[in-house]
């Protein structure tokens, strides 16, 4: 007889509820396309001023 496979309670895929996991969460979302926009905005600024 094969063992029993243990259930998951938790889904890893459901966002955590906890406050600080949710601002974390959005700082490593965010944080991606911001750097990106500030990278972006640099290159502009590098070449319109001399």
């Amino acid at each position: 007889m094969t063992k029993k496979q243990p259930e998951i309670d938790r889904n890893p895929f459901i966002p955590a509820l906890s406050p600080i996991c949710r601002t974390a969460d959005f700082v490593l979302l965010a944080g991606v396309p911001f750097a990106g926009l500030v990278a972006a905005l640099a290159i502009v600024l590098s070449r319109v001023l001399p």
